[in-house]
């Protein structure tokens, strides 16, 4: 069965690369990856059978025990030169550069940069989301030849068909990480500064390289829709993903997202190797000072409700604990709207909008958690 699927996986890829003679540009009204959110709903009967099989699962606890052994997450220091291009010494792979903010007024929104690569052939993704109260409004998407990207070994730099669309660099007098984002579609447009305030990090994971250089930063700049320019300003993300191989989708695939308070930024992850058993990761950052990295044991993330999407049974409900040393942590994560995407016809992607409400305590701080945030749950198969 994992044969079949890297074999799927290595199709999509070679389809994809054949695809590259053209370029599109898709609307929301017109993206056939794009479903209907609003068919969803909680199962009590779902949750309690899921729960029941999570706990009986034995043969899948030996089997994801065996490689939790051999892989613990680290984070470590970011470089400038870890948001450049990568590539890969895999003929085939995928990259991306990924960013999100939270806005005023219930705007929100989601940037996209993804190359897919067989064999130096392939094509280059260019994506704006933009949601009104956790509800999509507007999703353009351009595809381009990928001698139509320039990029950068060095620093974080993405040009297209000869147009900047990121550029990112360390400011000398106050040593902020600071993004350039600028967008254009023919419907919508963002023009966005992410300033960064908290310190990266990156590590390794059963996915790929993962380098989150924004835990959270600042944003500040315009949207437009339909020739409506908004100012805007709000709470940013930024991550990076590289060494994304037809490996990766031996997985059963991940669920991820953050949580922020005043003065901390919480970034979870769980690498679901079945549908049942996983990796966690928790990485903490304080606003303006350091990060601690929690270890595996002392993380206990779970879903808590499930539902049916699409005809698939997909994560509705999250929670998270971990205490460690001089930190302590509980959030409950209630999903209110889901984007779903399917990639290629075969791997669904969720974005959730999730309203996070809990706690955190930082050696003597305390401080409450009650903001909207957005998540995602991604499977293979």
């Amino acid at each position: 069965m994992r044969r079949l699927v890297l074999l799927v996986i290595l199709f999509l890829l070679i389809t994809s690369s054949a695809l590259a003679s053209s370029m599109q540009s898709i609307s929301l009204d017109e993206s056939p990856e794009d479903t209907d959110n609003s068919s969803y709903k909680s199962y009590p009967i779902l949750n309690y059978l899921y729960r029941f099989c999570n706990f009986f699962d034995r043969n899948n606890f030996v089997k994801q025990k065996k490689i939790d052994d051999n892989f613990v997450f680290l984070s470590e220091d970011v470089e400038l030169k870890d948001d450049a291009f990568h590539g890969s010494n895999y003929l085939h792979f995928t990259e991306w550069w990924y960013f999100d903010a939270i806005l005023d007024n219930g705007y929100s929104v989601q940037v996209g940069i993804r190359v897919l690569s067989l064999i130096n052939q392939g094509l280059v993704h260019l994506r704006l989301d933009i949601y009104k109260d956790g509800e999509l409004i507007s999703n353009e998407l351009k595809s381009f030849l990928i001698w139509d990207f320039f990029t950068s070994e060095e620093v974080p730099l993405v040009e297209l068909n000869r147009n900047r669309i990121m550029n990112g660099y360390i400011d000398k007098e106050t040593g902020d990480w600071i993004y350039n984002l600028d967008i254009e579609f023919e419907k919508t447009k963002a023009d966005l500064i992410f300033i960064g305030c908290t310190k990266g990090w990156k590590g390794s994971t059963p996915g790929g390289k993962w380098a989150v250089l924004l835990p959270r930063a600042e944003v500040n700049g315009t949207i437009t829709i339909n020739n409506n320019t908004i100012n805007v300003s709000g709470i940013g993300y930024h991550d990076h993903n590289w060494d994304i191989t037809v490996f990766t989708g031996i997985n059963f695939g991940w669920y991820w997202g953050k949580v922020n308070s005043d003065n901390f930024t919480a970034t979870w992850s769980k690498i679901m190797t079945t549908r049942f058993w996983g990796q966690p990761l928790l990485v903490i950052n304080e606003k303006n000072g350091e990060y601690k990295n929690i270890n595996q044991e002392n993380i206990n993330l779970r879903i808590d409700e499930i539902t049916i999407f699409q005809g698939m049974l997909i994560p509705y409900s999250f929670a998270l604990d971990a205490s460690e040393e001089n930190i302590s942590i509980h959030v409950d994560m209630e999903v209110f709207d889901i984007h779903h995407i399917r990639w290629f016809g075969i791997i669904n992607y969720w974005r959730y909008h999730i309203r996070c409400r809990g706690y955190i305590i930082f050696e003597s701080k305390t401080e409450l958690i009650d903001q909207v945030e957005i998540a995602e749950f991604i499977r293979f198969r």
